[in-house]
């Protein structure tokens, strides 16, 4: 057989390799229309980790501040090659405040998510434009998913996506940490989905946190019956022994709520993190927690932020602290004076000390900084554990905000950049992941 005959000339490149230069360096007056994702890009957005592993960061607000337009559906093909040919194990991928419609996260869903077809664990797509049908087809590769995080919040796939939601959780086994904040849902479509994760359905065992902020859209002309909310609540404390972190904000819980929530509070044995933060419950809800705290649960930390507590409900909390295990609080943003937060901060000295505390947005005076300074001076209390730092005019104290060093919650959870704007890449970023030690177990024999 003959070979392929050869051309008589080589081939030419149909473009002008001079003018493509020039728009590339700008030095012509007409730029490029739009900016290539590539793998020389791709690779300076993704950090190294110390275990050989790799974290790829494509967010909105970064790529934008940089390229001038935000993560795409044509953009899947050149990000999914790249991850597949990388030298490194990309496990985790940051897609958020991007504009990916349904159509990229197929692409995403059948060439990366898959059992087999990359390393991919942690998935970050908050804030595109995925609507039911992404969560359908989520739902139809759940057993061949081996995602460990997936954080779909403020996607509004409304309520046939919480049903597809639901029978995702049915049928996988691999996500333990899933947020499905402000998605549009109703009291129908959140049923549906606590009902996936209660053992007596057959539900879903392998997830341990679980974020349902801002999960019902509250309008003028809509008000829902909080308590059918409250009351699932209470059937998924009851009956699931996998959850250990549960977070509830800005869902208009009003106090009458927190009976549903104590009643499963009390029936459960594996919840370490309740997040109430930014609802109604006010005093009598702090009198209700207070009292569930007093008889010593495994509670760990416990957020009450934004929730119209008095002085009352502050005194009420005195009373249920020292009997706890809490280590972290959270009171700040309500309306407390310095009688109820000096009757907290009388009673932190407890076998179980306190490493977080936040108290920023209550009427701190000199009284209570009196305390603060005192305790803080004496190691009860932590200038790197707390929201406030005291300071002195004419004799007199007084609190100024100090952000609490250890509180990066919001700043992780919302991706905000670390400088407020984007800044050059001189270098990759590397991180350095603690091993886990590994335990050698000795078999006695006699």
């Amino acid at each position: 057989m003959q070979g392929k005959q050869k051309p008589d000339h080589d081939p030419k490149c149909l473009c002008d390799p001079i003018e493509v230069l020039g728009q590339i360096t700008h030095e012509n007056k007409k730029k490029i229309s739009k900016t290539e994702l590539n793998q020389i890009r791709l690779n300076l957005f993704t950090e190294r980790n110390s275990d050989g592993t790799g974290y790829l960061m494509l967010r909105g607000k970064d790529i934008e501040g940089r390229y001038h337009r935000r993560i795409q559906d044509t953009d899947m093909r050149a990000m999914c090659t790249y991850i597949q040919q990388s030298p490194r194990r990309i496990t985790k991928l940051d897609l958020s405040y991007n504009n990916i419609t349904d159509r990229g996260f197929f692409k995403l869903l059948k060439r990366l998510l898959i059992k087999g077809r990359s390393s991919i664990t942690n998935l970050n797509v908050m804030n595109n434009r995925l609507t039911q049908h992404s969560i359908d087809k989520l739902a139809k590769y759940s057993k061949m998913l081996k995602l460990k995080y997936l954080r779909l919040n403020g996607n509004r796939f409304g309520i046939k996506g919480g049903q597809c939601l639901a029978k995702f959780l049915t049928y996988n086994t691999s996500v333990e940490y899933l947020d499905i904040g402000e998605t549009n849902q109703n009291l129908s479509s959140i049923a549906q989905i606590i009902t996936s994760l209660r053992i007596d359905h057959g539900g879903n065992k392998t997830l341990r946190v679980l974020d349902f902020s801002r999960v019902i859209p509250l309008f003028n002309r809509y008000n829902y019956e909080s308590k059918w909310f409250a009351y699932h609540i209470e059937l998924l404390l009851e009956r699931n022994t996998s959850l250990i972190e549960l977070h509830f904000q800005k869902n208009d819980f009003i106090s009458h709520d927190v009976e549903y929530f104590v009643r499963g509070l009390r029936r459960n044995t594996t919840l370490l993190y309740l997040d109430l933060a930014f609802n109604r419950i006010g005093d009598y809800g702090a009198e209700l927690i207070a009292k569930y705290l007093a008889e010593g649960p495994q509670l760990l930390f416990i957020n009450l932020a934004g929730n119209g507590i008095k002085d009352i409900g502050g005194r009420a909390l005195s009373f249920g602290l020292p009997y706890s295990k809490i280590r972290a609080l959270d009171i700040s943003r309500n309306l407390m004076t310095d009688i109820g937060v000096i009757d907290i901060l009388r009673t932190l000295k407890k076998p179980h000390r306190l490493r977080f505390l936040n108290m920023w947005g209550n009427k701190i005076t000199h009284d209570s900084c009196v305390i603060i300074e005192r305790m803080v001076l004496s190691g009860v209390l932590s200038q790197q554990s707390i929201d406030v730092k005291v300071y002195e005019v004419d004799n007199v104290l007084h609190a100024a905000y100090y952000p609490n060093p250890a509180d990066r919650s919001k700043h992780l959870y919302y991706d905000e950049l670390d400088f407020g704007c984007v800044q050059p890449i001189y270098h990759i970023t590397r991180n350095i992941i603690d091993k886990k030690k590994k335990c050698n177990l000795i078999k006695w024999v006699d």
